[in-house]
């Protein structure tokens, strides 16, 4: 199957697309470079999909299992991904900034070189991510757990760190303003 027909039948809903996904035995969606942009894309099954390169900006994506997905280079410039799943997704260099991830699960997830500045990580799971060297400017980590986490390189000036993601109780392996 072409990737620009995952593409098409993603566009049609989550409904849609799920039961493609179910009937077709589709493990790895192929929507790399793929504009879906201001789309909402609730609840979706995007488990191991290909988004690398792909402009996902001011799409709603909450509550979307985007667990092991590659989402290299990926624009999620203003997207919304409250409550999604991307534990052990690869999201190097990807733009999310803007995006809001309140409760979002990163955990294990590669996010080295992404752009987080201004980002609302509010009660997000960043537990053993790879932030290393990330835009973390401005960012909202308020009640947000990154035990484990690599943060060396990280740019957090303006950054608002409390409570579980505080440097003193986070086990954080390296921070650098």
């Amino acid at each position: 199957m072409q990737p620009n027909t995952h593409a098409e039948i993603l566009k049609e809903g989550a409904y849609t697309w799920n039961a493609f996904v179910l009937d077709e035995n589709i493990s790895s969606a192929q929507l790399a470079g793929a504009d879906l942009s201001d789309l909402s894309l609730r609840r979706l099954n995007l488990v191991n999909a290909c988004l690398a390169g792909a402009n996902l900006s001011t799409s709603d994506l909450s509550q979307t299992c985007l667990a092991d997905a590659d989402l290299q280079g990926a624009d999620l410039r203003g997207a919304i991904l409250n409550g999604a799943d991307l534990s052990g997704a690869n999201l190097t260099g990807a733009d999310l900034r803007g995006a809001r991830f309140n409760g979002t699960n990163f955990d294990s997830a590669i996010l080295r070189q992404a752009a987080l500045a201004g980002t609302d990580l509010r009660r997000a799971t960043l537990t053993n991510a790879d932030l290393r060297e990330t835009d973390l400017t401005g960012a909202k980590l308020f009640r947000s757990n990154i035990k484990g986490a690599d943060m060396a390189g990280a740019y957090l000036s303006g950054a608002e760190l409390m409570e579980e993601s505080s440097p003193s109780s986070s086990g954080m392996k390296a921070a650098a303003a």
